[in-house]
This record gives C-alpha cells, structure tokens and sequence, in this order.
C-alpha cells in the first residue's frame, strides 16, 4: 500500500493515451449522468450542471497556471460526477444501514425474531426494516445501543465512521487534501450516509500490516472480510493470525451465554430466505454483486480467481490485492464495500487510476467492476502501475 503523503497519482507517462482515456471517460460520464437530476427527484438535470462545473473548474485551474494534462482533466470529471451523484443519493433515507442494526438490537432485546424467515416478495417502504445479516454476537452490542436516545447514538455513529474513514485514508498516504477530496468518492459518502461498519472494515483493513489481527476480527462483522486474513498466512505472521482467531472466538464464546444457539441457526436460515428473495427484489439485496448478474457458480469460480491471484503477492501489495478480491466475492455488495479496494487502485498510474475512480463515482453497476478489472490487469501489466518513486518524492 502507498504510504507516501499525497499518494494520489496525478503524473502521467502517456498523454496520447490520456487523451483518448479522458474522452471515453467523458462519453460514459454523460450516458450514466443522463437520467438523474440533483437533487432528486426535481431538481436541476445533471448532465448540464456536470459539464458547467468541470469547465469552471479545469478553467480556474489554467488561470492559475496549472498544467491541464489527462490526469488533471479525468479528476476533475470524477471528483465532479461524485459529488453531484452524493446530492441524487441523499435525497433517500439517511442513515438506514444504522436504523437497520438498532431495530434488530431492540428485536434482540425484547426477545423478537431478528433474522428473515419468510420470502420477500417486494421491498417494504421502510429500508430499515431490511434483513439484517450479521452474525450473532453483533447483537449484544446492538441491542445495547438500541437502549442509548437515537440522536446520541446517530451522531456518536457517524463521528465514529468520519474518523474511521479519515483515518485510514490518511494511513494510506492521502494528505488532507485528497482526503477531502476522496470522502465525496461515492463508497465513503454513501457509507457515511448509510452508516455501514464498511468504514471501520476499511481502517481495520488498511490497519493490517501494523494490526493483523484486525484482519481476521473483520469476520465477526462481514464473514466476506476475514479473506484479508490470508495476508497473515502468505507472509507468516502466525502470531498475528493466531490473536485474530482468538479475539474472534473469544468474543464468539462471550456472547454466546447472551445470544444461544438458536440465532446462529435462524441466522444461517435467514442467509437462506435472503438468497431465495433475491429474484422478487433485483439490485437489492444483493446489490450490484456479482451474483447479481452472473450464476451463482460463475460469481463464485471469479472471486476464488482473483483471491488467488491475490495471495500470489508478497508484501502490501499482496495485502492491497486481498482487498479487490473481497469486493469480487462479496455476496452482497453496495458502494461502501469498494473502499477496501482503494489501496490497490493506489498501485495504478495516474490515467488508469483516474479512469477507474471515474468508473466507480456514479450509480453502482457493472461498470464498477471494470474498474476493478484495471487493477488486475495492473497486476500483470507494467504499464499500468505507478512507477517507482524517485528518492524525495512526494507523489
């Protein structure tokens, strides 16, 4: 993972390329901005309002004397498109990921079915009624919160993620400016919005090679996470490995005397429900994962793939590697699950990383996986990486 300050690529080596890049990027920009309005629903076209902010800005930035190279164009158009697509998403119902996990800690609570068991068939009108999907022993905890006044817990939630995420891009080597910069990218802003522990996944992801039992803790949270763990592996760090499972089956034995076994069977169950209620409600409850869109088995075979060409890696960037293969083998997958996979879109050159972030700044879909196919494609393609900084460099 870059740990340089200011480690967002904006240097590029080829201009010819840049160019083209810049124009196709422009031309999907156009056709996924075109059917939204900021805000939503009745507010101003966006496509317009996009193009008129990326003039003024690219404008300012010649008056000022800065270069107007392919990279510095392809920032602007994305930082542009994701902070007018952050106004169309927060017209929807903020914090629901969080009004999620209080309602089930109160079910808990008060001794009420918590998991699904039962198909769903259509989308109830409140989200934070939605199946909620972690493991048992999240429920002490949100039960416990779910006794705490929601004003205090909502602003104490949402203080804790802006300094999970804040954190961890500054561990990465962003200065304050990128950092602000990259807080609009839409898999911060809308897991700020939500209030998805994405955000504390991703700082304890980035935290890895300092905190390696962090890696394997993820899991508690998002079963998906714990495949980071295999970085402890390929580079020994059994003690590492060892305090991870430890803590997870520490906490797992603690509260088990408080949750039963039964949640662990209606949990698997509701797993079950929620795969089976998949049809009756496309692009929602698994989002825009790859089981989405492909077989079950295809979506599968991919993300054993890309997780073992992940583990093929040494070092950080083995670790940055784990990260995209989390996000292909997500069974459920929505904007704030693709923060894990920025240390590695770090690894790509200016033009390519700029593209990629392109990709992924507008409504999520299939796109955001060619962003994804960049990074691997980085992994065997020179050309495509950042080179290797000169002594004194600053990014």
């Amino acid at each position: 993972m870059p740990l340089r300050p200011g480690s967002v690529p904006t240097v590029s080596r080829s201009s010819a390329a840049g160019w083209i890049s810049v124009a196709l990027v422009a031309a999907y920009l156009a056709i996924e901005d075109g059917p939204w309005r900021v805000p939503m629903p009745g507010g101003l076209p966006l496509l317009p309002v996009w193009i008129v902010a990326v003039v003024v800005a690219l404008g300012t930035l010649a008056w000022t004397g800065r270069r107007i190279d392919p990279p510095i164009v392809l920032a602007t158009m994305a930082i542009a498109a994701a902070i007018l697509f952050d106004a169309t998403f927060f017209e929807g119902v903020a914090f629901r990921d969080l009004g999620i996990y209080l309602r089930a800690g109160a079910s808990f609570r008060l001794g009420q079915p918590v998991y699904l068991d039962h198909l769903v068939t259509s989308l109830p009108p409140d989200p934070t009624t939605y199946p909620f999907l972690y493991p048992p022993p999240a429920l002490p905890f949100a039960a416990v919160l779910s006794l705490l006044p929601q004003p205090l817990v909502t602003l104490a939630w949402e203080a804790a993620l802006l300094g999970a995420a804040i954190a961890g891009l500054r561990l990465l080597g962003l200065d304050w400016r990128w950092t602000a910069a990259m807080l609009a990218w839409p898999p911060f802003a809308q897991g700020l919005y939500v209030g998805n522990v994405a955000l504390p996944l991703f700082l304890l992801f980035v935290l890895g090679p300092w905190l390696g039992a962090g890696l394997v803790a993820g899991a508690l949270l998002k079963p998906q996470a714990g495949l980071a763990g295999l970085w402890l592996v390929r580079e020994g760090h059994w003690r590492q490995l060892g305090l991870g499972v430890a803590f997870v089956a520490g906490v797992v034995l603690l509260t088990a005397p408080v949750t039963g076994l039964d949640p662990w069977r209606a949990w698997l169950d509701g797993l079950a429900w929620f795969s089976r209620s998949q049809p009756f409600v496309p692009r929602t409850f698994y989002g825009f994962a790859l089981g989405e869109y492909l077989p079950a088995i295809e979506a599968f075979g991919l993300g054993a793939m890309v997780t073992v060409l992940a583990v093929t890696a040494r070092g950080r960037p083995g670790l940055a590697r784990l990260g995209v293969a989390t996000v292909v083998a997500s069974p459920s997958l929505y904007a704030h699950g693709f923060t894990v996979a920025l240390p590695a879109l770090l690894e790509l050159d200016a033009v390519p990383f700029w593209v990629a972030i392109a990709l992924t700044s507008v409504s999520g879909g299939p796109a955001w996986f060619a962003a994804l196919a960049i990074v691997v494609a980085g992994w065997f393609v020179p050309a495509l990486r950042r080179p290797a900084p000169e002594p004194g460099d600053q990014g």
